[in-house]
């Protein structure tokens, strides 16, 4: 018997977004630090990227897609490594979102790697290689805020 489907999966991710989406709410509310305030609103529409991988596809196809099968529960559990959750929200600074962004993104990446290994199927292979390309932009951009110490 397999494992997990890929909905489960997103539905992991897409839960702690959300929580995630509260905390830099928290810390918006809290925060003295206006780079640290501009920083939460940037992080804080990182979920839009299902969002945008999604657009053009049917519900149907999206649907399909989801139910793909993996052979095992790929381990993914990114509240455990996202640090600042554990940091009073008006203690947070802008480099330790930074990195901590960056660590979320790789995660999912490595994740989305794990699923194109179980060899998905060619529908779903296209879409989760799209959800791979958002999330390297995404590091890429990340990288180089903490580069030119933008905030």
């Amino acid at each position: 018997m397999r494992g997990i489907t890929f909905e489960q999966l997103l539905k992991r991710a897409e839960e702690f977004e959300k929580r995630l989406e509260q905390y830099y709410a928290e810390i918006r509310d809290r925060t003295t630090d206006p780079g640290v305030k501009l920083l939460t609103y940037y992080l804080s529409r990182h979920r839009r990227h299902l969002e945008q991988a999604t657009e053009g596809i049917s519900p149907d196809r999206m649907e399909h897609i989801g139910m793909v099968r993996l052979r095992f529960d790929l381990p993914f559990d990114p509240e455990q490594d996202f640090l600042p959750l554990d940091t009073p929200p008006e203690s947070v600074g802008s480099r330790q979102l930074l990195d901590a962004a960056v660590r979320y993104d790789m995660q999912l990446i490595d994740l989305y790697k794990r699923i194109l290994a179980e060899g998905v199927g060619p529908e779903a292979e296209t879409f989760i290689e799209s959800l791979v390309r958002l999330e390297e932009k995404d590091v890429v951009m990340l990288k180089k805020m903490i580069a030119m110490d933008y905030f």
